[in-house]
């Protein structure tokens, strides 16, 4: 009998060496791993812009100024040609829109004018802080036209000057100083284009009416200064 329990004796130890070492091996189930917590950063004080000096004059507001003013000095209705041209305060906001592509400080407004005949037109008025940029509105406005008509200069309009005409209406492009003034025909019904007594009109009224809209926007700008 005693022989025969020997090997049962062996493998009860084997066994019992094997359940130890898995026992060892198994984590503690008591094991603490919850992390540390992060330390919240202190927040950071975000400084004050700094206030612009008193004596400011914001050049938006100026050419902003300007524009109004020059807007409410158009004649209406307005001679050109052989039809006569009335405001069209049907159009946008009492008959002007912004002109697209235009960013501050400068500032560009859209004037419709109709005839009874049915042709249609509009003025484009843009002021800029100065010419550079103005002449830079000029070449992106050239380069947008050319697409649609062939544009050429004309010794009869102050230079730069651009003027052309076709399928998709006629163009009249002019930089003045840091102005930028564009004549579109829409549409026009008589036998000849309306283009040149309607840039000579234009020019001529910028010209007449310059000093009475610049010095409105200056004495805006003393007002809010």
């Amino acid at each position: 009998m005693n022989r025969r329990s020997h090997p049962q004796r062996g493998l009860f130890v084997l066994t019992l060496v094997a359940l130890l070492a898995l026992s060892a091996c198994r984590p503690d189930d008591t094991l603490d791993i919850t992390p540390s917590p992060t330390p919240t950063p202190e927040p950071t004080a975000t400084p004050s812009p700094t206030p612009p000096p008193a004596d400011f004059v914001d050049p938006y507001e100026v050419n902003l100024s300007i524009i109004e003013s020059l807007i409410a000095l158009l004649p209406d209705p307005l001679p050109a040609g052989e039809e006569e041209w009335r405001r069209n305060f049907e159009v946008g906001t009492d008959g002007v829109k912004n002109i697209r592509g235009i960013r501050r400080p400068a500032v560009g407004r859209e004037i419709y004018y109709y005839t009874q005949q049915g042709s249609k037109m509009s003025l484009n008025f843009a002021v800029f802080p100065d010419a550079e940029a103005a002449l830079a509105e000029f070449h992106r406005k050239q380069e947008l036209r050319s697409s649609l008509v062939n544009l050429k200069e004309d010794d009869s309009f102050p230079k730069p000057n651009l003027i052309g005409g076709g399928l998709y209406g006629s163009f009249g492009l002019f930089q003045i100083d840091n102005y930028f003034i564009e004549v579109f025909v829409e549409i026009f019904t008589t036998s000849t284009s309306p283009m040149q007594p309607l840039s000579s009109e234009t020019l001529k009224f910028f010209e007449n009416n310059r000093a009475d809209f610049e010095s409105a926007a200056d004495s805006s700008a003393m007002d809010d200064g």
